[in-house]
């Protein structure tokens, strides 16, 4: 079946078109079309992520935090004692850096950091448009987790998510609270 648009997207992803291998000779739906021809879901939901994170990189192919001894530009510029710049309220940042590749990070730059560099919308990745409302929710607000994580969040849904960010919520709490006392 030849793709043309992305205007049926929401039906190309039903179980109507599990055994129908889809087909463009449009360049831009290129990395659509391969998503869509990956019949298993979670399968298709790491391609997309990895794709738009390929996507990501390329745009900003520089070091947007311009990273001088462990401190981001904004904290060099504001003169601050803080180290790794946004990423101090993850627990993932190491002394070098996030070693993980979190797209809501990703997207998330400071005014600071991005200067003259135009920034990039969720809506400019088009591979995206594969993945459903409720995941792309996820997508956005899914911050300071591995891959895997983000995957499997994608994955179970809205439902588990909310379960899962509401318990981060009171474990950072009780441990606010054992900080004070």
């Amino acid at each position: 079946m030849e793709v043309k648009n992305t205007k049926l997207l929401f039906l190309y992803r039903t179980c109507l078109f599990k055994f129908t291998r889809f087909s463009t000779n449009n360049k831009d739906l290129e990395l659509i079309v391969n998503a869509l021809n990956i019949k298993n879901r979670r399968k298709r939901i790491e391609y997309v992520y990895d794709e738009a994170i390929k996507i990501i990189n390329k745009y900003y192919y520089m070091d947007l935090c311009k990273f001088e001894n462990n401190r981001c530009i904004a904290q060099r510029k504001m003169n601050l004692d803080r180290i790794n710049g946004c990423c101090r309220m993850c627990n993932l940042v190491t002394e070098t850096g996030c070693p993980s590749s979190n797209l809501a990070c990703k997207l998330l730059y400071c005014k600071t950091a991005l200067g003259n560099v135009k920034q990039l919308k969720f809506k400019d990745i088009s591979i995206l448009k594969c993945l459903s409302l409720e995941q792309k929710i996820i997508l956005r607000s899914d911050f300071f987790e591995t891959r895997e994580e983000i995957i499997t969040d994608l994955y179970y849904g809205v439902v588990l998510y909310g379960i899962k960010s509401a318990y981060k919520e009171i474990k950072r709490s009780i441990l606010n609270l054992k900080k004070r006392f």
